[in-house]
């Protein structure tokens, strides 16, 4: 299945073979109080999660809802009082974050539907050590129970720790619109994809918090909105300016696909299933996952395999 966010708050399940539109996800709250679907997460399916077909939705409301789309339930929302641009989960612990206009990354537990902790900058005046504008994008890392990392307009990338209100160091130089941040699955590296003219696509080492490489454009430069690993050996990302979707191999740093002249900006984009065939019969290349992206008023489909 494949959810897709409506900016007046329907998020429409279609499905991934077929592109049959199936139901939409709307209940009287949305009704009454329309407001822009901001992101979509399908819960993660692991040993911590039993496979119940639900997935997190927030809103530019302050509304935070999970639902259960084979029925078309809202089974709990949580209100905040802001604009809610975004969420991460945990990706082996029944937790999440949100954030969004007023700084603050907050942590949820899902079991209990309670607030556990703000994340926020001190006040200190001579650190940086925090936020200080819209968050868009947050990410936790796969090989840590307590690390997550947080991007936003203020052109920083903020490590959080979990057990500690504050942020413990902060990479500069990278403005986020959108959900623009992932960690390899190692979780030893970080892509930035940046709403930016110089320097929109970075892999920074996380340990160090240093540069590794700055991918750059091979023809057609494009501002970006978002971004992810496909795996270990591919990202891909999209953006503006020059309306485009990328994909690009991590052991030559080229663009081995790409599609241009969207009708609009490339927003979003999400990830299918691995296949399980592990490779192609034409060039030996690893096949890739399905993939959907959002531009203008469409959902677009791609098979990069």
């Amino acid at each position: 299945m494949l959810a897709a966010g409506i900016s007046d708050g329907t998020v429409r399940m279609f499905k991934i073979n077929s592109g049959q539109y199936v139901t939409a996800l709307r209940d009287a709250e949305m009704r009454q109080h329309p407001g822009p679907t901001t992101a979509i997460r399908h819960r993660p399916v692991n040993r911590s999660y039993p496979i119940t077909q639900t997935l997190t939705a927030t809103y530019a409301t302050g509304c935070v809802k999970c639902w259960h789309y084979p029925t078309g339930q809202c089974l709990y929302t949580i209100r905040e009082r802001r604009q809610t641009l975004g969420l991460g989960y945990h990706p082996f612990l029944p937790k999440f974050v949100t954030v969004g206009d007023d700084t603050n990354i907050y942590l949820y537990d899902e079991e209990t539907k309670i607030q556990e902790r703000v994340f926020h900058a001190s006040n200190a005046p001579d650190m940086m050590n925090g936020h200080t504008s819209r968050v868009f994008c947050a990410c936790f890392n796969p090989k840590s129970a307590h690390e997550l990392i947080s991007g936003g307009w203020d052109d920083t990338v903020q490590f959080w720790d979990t057990r500690q209100p504050y942020a413990t160091r902060h990479i500069s130089g990278v403005h986020m619109c959108g959900d623009g941040i992932d960690i390899s699955k190692t979780g030893k590296e970080i892509l930035t994809c940046a709403w930016q003219r110089k320097n929109p696509l970075q892999l920074w080492d996380y340990g160090s918090g240093k540069l590794m490489v700055t991918i750059e454009p091979d023809v057609f430069n494009s501002q970006l909105y978002c971004g992810k690993y496909i795996n270990n050996l591919f990202i891909i990302c999209g953006g503006g300016v020059t309306n485009l979707l990328r994909v690009v191999d991590l052991r030559s740093h080229t663009t081995v696909g790409s599609i241009r002249n969207f009708p609009g900006a490339v927003f979003d984009l999400a990830i299918g299933p691995t296949k399980r065939i592990k490779r192609s019969k034409i060039n030996d290349m690893p096949l890739l996952p399905r993939m959907a992206f959002c531009s203008a008023k469409k959902i677009y489909e791609i098979d990069v395999g």
